[in-house]
């Protein structure tokens, strides 16, 4: 029982000390990307040689065979990593969740407010994320401002901290991905500083064949996994797609399900002022499943039919989500879609590449 107090009660117990060093650090950091703009969301500070990150399992459970690969890929471009206990002690009375709601949320805020920890990964999906949310403190994660990156149901705390704390998030590799060279170059461009002051922008070009809907924008991004987004729809977590350009992934999720999760965002109005749409990797987008008493539209079909009306750009079928290869994206960031020179560019502020 004392344990479970402690745990209810961790954030009341934070010193005085930490909390103003921990905000001045991060007005400091804001203040200097926010020169010459308005409402700027924070960027965290890019990762140096020499900084730590962070695994923890905010959702089910892991191990530390399947992070390696991710693991490495930081220790090779020389950050430590630290792994969480909710990874290398995981609770099995807790069934598909690494630990209790509490405990996660805990050790996520634990990695928050560790000065040493410059970054914080989630170790894989699955489910849990969700239960989390309310147990976070929003305030305190704005004034420590660090690289959360992660995708699949992770998809609820990168939005709810996105919206909540104004922090911008990374929606990209979990730790139990396997990097490849798209993969690592895509991260790269955003969270390491050295590749940051080398390349501005983010650029991807595709081909005709993925445009459903032809236009030019250019708007900050917001998304991530469809089911996980459409969960957060009536919450104060929910995602704002005014003025945005919204982008989501779906795994092996029957066509019906597809259709009826986009038709709830379109009644929730997230289609409404939305300035763009960008769908990833999606697995059997041609295949043709059983319904009853016959055959089910094909979810290329689905999305035909619910955004292949809209007067925004929309293309589908990007390397991101549950795929070989991960495009990283960051919430918040603007992007440019030009469906006329087949081009898609991540504009990050231009104050990060003279830190």
């Amino acid at each position: 029982m004392e344990v479970e107090l402690k745990r209810r009660n961790f954030v009341k117990f934070m010193s005085f000390a930490t909390l103003v060093s921990a905000f001045d650090g991060a007005k400091s950091y804001a203040s200097q990307l926010a020169e010459g703009s308005e409402n700027v969301s924070i960027f965290p500070q890019p990762l140096d040689v020499g900084d730590t990150v962070a695994v923890t399992a905010s959702a089910s459970p892991s191990n530390l065979w399947e992070i390696q690969p991710m693991v490495n890929l930081f220790k090779r471009k020389g950050i430590s990593v630290v792994v969480g206990e909710t990874v290398t002690k995981r609770n099995k009375n807790f069934r598909y969740l690494s630990n209790d709601d509490e405990f996660r949320a805990k050790e996520f805020m634990d990695f928050v407010l560790d000065p040493k920890i410059k970054g914080i990964i989630s170790a894989r999906g699955g489910y849990g994320s969700i239960r989390i949310l309310k147990y976070l403190n929003y305030e305190l994660i704005k004034q420590n401002p660090k690289i959360i990156l992660g995708y699949s149901d992770f998809t609820c705390v990168l939005n709810a901290i996105h919206k909540l704390s104004d922090i911008i998030t990374f929606h990209g590799p979990l730790a139990n991905f396997y990097p490849d060279s798209f993969t690592t170059e895509s991260l790269g461009k955003l969270i390491f500083r050295k590749n940051i002051v080398n390349n501005v922008n983010q650029r991807y070009k595709f081909t005709r064949e993925n445009v459903l809907v032809d236009g030019v924008t250019r708007a900050p991004l917001v998304g991530g996994n469809l089911t996980s987004l459409v969960s957060l729809l009536g919450t104060k977590y929910e995602l704002d797609t005014k003025d945005k350009i919204l982008f989501f992934e779906e795994v092996d999720e029957q066509p019906y399900k597809i259709d009826r999760m986009l038709k709830q965002l379109e009644l929730a109005g997230k289609f409404d002022n939305c300035r763009g749409i960008i769908i990833g990797y999606i697995s059997k987008l041609d295949a043709k499943r059983n319904f009853f008493p016959d055959y089910s539209f094909t979810i290329r079909q689905v999305i035909e039919m619910n955004l292949g009306k809209l007067e925004i750009p929309v293309v589908f079928n990007f390397p991101f989500g549950h795929y070989k290869k991960f495009m990283t994206l960051p919430l918040g960031v603007e992007g440019i879609l030009d469906t006329k020179s087949r081009e898609f560019l991540v504009i990050l502020p231009e104050v990060l590449t003279k830190l």
